[in-house]
């Protein structure tokens, strides 16, 4: 049995990375490989759930960034222990060549970056481990071409796409109803967006959008699913506009919330190819996404893109547009077949990953 350790470099949450981690650990079949989590924060949820029906362990470790060096010698300790054939790395910098480096001197000789963004947030630092990054990785996985090609350049990467669930993200009408009147959205226009308060995901954009937007639909309302460092500053400006804004927090209802939706608009500064958007789709929303996002995330006729460029006023008249042509009842077994089409089913993309595993470790 193939033993695989899995190290996600960001905190364990309800989105992002992390979701992508769950996925592929609940979706994969347990019987072809063995697989240990190593986070800086305890996981839970369904995938703590799955961990424990499978015996796999959560090693929870200092977060790197604080304590590199007893980061290091935990990791080491661990992949000494149990002699992994293969270490798989979540992150979006050179900043994994910690991990590399620890999984070298530890003789794991399959290490596998998979890179989740266009950009980072630790610049210098990415800078100066990229030697280092380059001389340790093996091989380089990425969500989509983008991403790839900003941490690999021209070597080569396996795309792994951020598959979900189909069947758990339909549409459904009378979910819809129900969320709509148990969290009073009856009667409601729903503008959505779900993805953490950071200054990536640009929800200043977002709230100036949906300014417009209320000019012109007063019964229009903001729900925003998530947390972060800048939730605070998001909430004072919607309190000081008196804008109609429902503060969701983390969820793990997010499959629910979409159905509640109308539209979804994401006025990214960057992303790789977010899972939250192949679910939105999956949903059959229609979503307006800022054209500095990855254009494989156009996996439907759902997405349209717009310039950060253009004006809020623009951006609410597109916004407004979408929502009149929506027609998700109509459209949804077409939508759930181009989402299947495109590759993004879980199930179909564990068993790719699988035999991936496999040749990897073949040579």
């Amino acid at each position: 049995m193939i033993r695989i350790l899995v190290v996600e470099t960001t905190e364990f949450g309800y989105d992002g990375i992390s979701n992508v981690v769950s996925n592929y650990y609940t979706y994969m079949d347990q019987n072809r490989l063995h697989m240990d989590i190593v986070t800086i924060n305890p996981i839970f949820g369904q995938l703590k759930n799955s961990l424990d029906v499978n015996g796999g362990k959560n090693y929870v470790l200092a977060y790197r960034n604080r304590n590199p060096i007893k980061y290091v010698n935990s990791l080491i300790s661990i992949l000494n222990k149990v002699k992994y054939d293969i270490l798989h790395v979540h992150g979006c910098s050179a900043t994994m060549a910690v991990e590399m480096i620890a999984a070298y001197f530890s003789g794991v000789t399959v290490r596998i970056a998979h890179s989740h963004n266009t950009k980072c947030d630790h610049v210098t630092a990415d800078k100066i481990l990229r030697p280092a990054f380059n001389a340790f990785y093996t091989h380089g996985f990425a969500c989509g071409q983008e991403a790839g090609e900003w941490l690999f350049g021209d070597k080569k990467f396996h795309i792994i796409l951020n598959g979900i669930d189909v069947d758990k993200f339909r549409f459904n009408e009378k979910v819809r109803s129900l969320m709509q009147k148990n969290n009073a959205l009856e009667e409601k226009l729903i503008i959505g967006h779900v993805g953490r308060f950071s200054e990536q995901k640009n929800h200043r954009k977002l709230i100036d959008i949906f300014t417009e937007i209320a000019k012109i639909r007063r019964n229009a309302k903001l729900v925003l699913i998530g947390d972060g460092e800048l939730r605070t500053e998001i909430e004072a400006i919607a309190t000081k506009r008196q804008l109609d804004v429902l503060f969701v927090g983390l969820s793990d209802e997010v499959e629910k919330w979409l159905q509640a939706f109308d539209v979804v608009v994401f006025p990214s500064l960057f992303e790789g190819l977010p899972l939250g958007l192949v679910e939105a789709q999956a949903a059959c929303l229609p979503c307006l996404l800022s054209d500095t996002i990855s254009p494989m995330t156009r996996i439907t006729d759902l997405v349209e893109f717009e310039s950060l460029d253009s004006s809020d006023g623009k951006w609410a008249q597109k916004v407004l547009q979408m929502v009149e042509c929506s027609d998700r009842c109509g459209k949804s077994k077409a939508i759930e077949q181009q989402i299947k089409d495109n590759r993004f089913d879980i199930r179909e993309n564990c068993n790719e990953l699988v035999c991936l595993y496999m040749d990897l470790l073949k040579g």
